[in-house]
């Protein structure tokens, strides 16, 4: 049996800093990179929220804004591979209301559908070509056996390929 716990120890974390004086924090930054970097969207009100009212509060995103586009093939393999990872860990409980509330849980994990809600000061870091996003959602595994050197390093692009991912 395989059991997922990333919740559970995102609570206990916080409850630990907390009780370390995290509680009367004037001034407080969550972050992250790439999972932790979506984490530190998907939780930056409610880290808000838990500290005290005057606190100055930001977030900071740095490689987590994963889109929810087609890839090369007209496919949208990154949705359904959110959604997979919605029900595998059984996330659709800790991600925000506001977002879940109107579209599928699955869907609530891209960062595009989470931003317009947040209201804390969220700073957002992104490389255009983010060589996982390109690997795994805009040409997947298996895809036009022509992308495989674009696929595994950006140098190796074709100028029409380049043109191809600004356009996704």
């Amino acid at each position: 049996n395989v059991h997922y716990r990333g919740a559970r120890v995102w609570q206990a974390v916080i409850e630990d800093l907390l009780a370390k004086g995290m509680n009367k924090a004037k001034n407080a930054l969550i972050s992250g990179c790439s999972a932790g970097g979506l984490t530190s969207i998907l939780h930056c009100d409610r880290f808000h929220q838990l500290l005290p009212a005057d606190a100055n509060v930001k977030c900071l995103s740095d490689a987590g804004f994963f889109i929810n586009v087609k890839d090369i093939t007209g496919a949208n393999h990154a949705e359904a591979f959110f959604n997979d990872v919605v029900a595998t860990h059984g996330s659709a409980k800790n991600l925000p209301s506001s977002c879940t509330s109107k579209l599928p849980a699955g869907v609530c994990f891209f960062p595009q559908n989470e931003v317009q809600q947040i209201q804390t000061p969220l700073f957002i870091l992104n490389a255009a070509y983010d060589s996982w996003q390109v690997r795994h959602i805009l040409v997947p595994e298996g895809s036009d056996p022509e992308w495989r050197g674009c696929r595994d390093d950006i140098t190796q692009c074709s100028t029409k390929q380049l043109e191809t991912l600004q356009g996704t």
